[in-house]
């Protein structure tokens, strides 16, 4: 017998079904959803990127190590011929002098010497110069004496600082004379090949010399001033320079 007054109630059906008033408008499920596959992709994100990062680390450290060592087999690079004349034998070396007149300067190691080359003779050019051309007082010009081979094959000549002179003159004054306190000079046999140029080159302190190396001669004035170089009988046309 069927009681009246009650309803009949499908328990496969939600409240919100069986209750229209109680569903939430659809644009709010979809933004659910929306936010829910947000989260996900974050997630996702988040743990590719950390895989990522461990094989960086991992692979990072191997290649810095393995690095270092093709780095150390790099050879330096060296300076090439169109830097300009290299030095490769003694400068001039003055002796002691209690006048203070001379300057001495390094002396660059000299370049390998070849028995078999022949002497230079006329292939060997000599060639005065001067860092600058005038002076301000009180600063010391550098004279420089520079060696050429004009031929076309190798050829030997004696660089050492027995055999160079730079003589300074002011019309028919010598005012300076490296030899006048040079030190016990040495032969040094270098090789030059053709076209190469080397370098020699002297402080000088602008201080008067005069034969024995006497003490309190005394500095240059200012005027004008000639350099020449000599290696051996070969000596070079003279270089023009101002003393301020």
């Amino acid at each position: 017998m069927a009681s009246h007054g009650s309803e009949h109630h499908d328990p496969r059906t939600s409240p919100a079904d069986r209750d229209p008033e109680t569903r939430l408008p659809d644009h709010v499920y979809r933004r659910r959803r929306l936010v829910a596959l947000a989260v996900l992709v974050v997630l996702v994100l988040l743990l590719v990127w950390g895989v990522a990062a461990g094989v960086r680390a991992v692979t990072g450290s191997g290649s810095a190590d393995d690095a270092a060592p093709q780095a150390a087999q790099e050879p330096a690079v060296s300076p090439t011929a169109e830097a300009g004349p290299q030095e490769k034998f003694g400068d001039f070396t003055p002796r002691p002098d209690p006048s203070g007149s001379a300057s001495s300067s390094g002396s660059p190691a000299p370049s390998a010497s070849s028995s078999a080359a022949p002497e230079c003779g006329a292939d060997l050019s000599v060639t005065a110069s001067t860092d600058r051309e005038s002076y301000p007082a009180k600063e010391q010009p550098v004279l420089a004496m520079t060696l050429e081979n004009t031929g076309d094959h190798p050829c030997r000549v004696n660089a050492g600082s027995r055999s160079m002179t730079f003589t300074v003159v002011s019309g028919a004054d010598t005012v300076f004379d490296s030899r006048h306190c040079a030190a016990a000079g040495e032969d040094r046999s270098i090789t030059l090949n053709a076209g190469q140029k080397e370098t020699a080159r002297l402080p000088w302190n602008r201080g008067r010399t005069a034969e024995g190396c006497p003490a309190g001669q005394g500095e240059a004035r200012a005027g004008y001033y000639k350099l020449t170089a000599s290696l051996g009988d070969t000596t070079s046309e003279p270089a023009a320079f101002v003393l301020e």
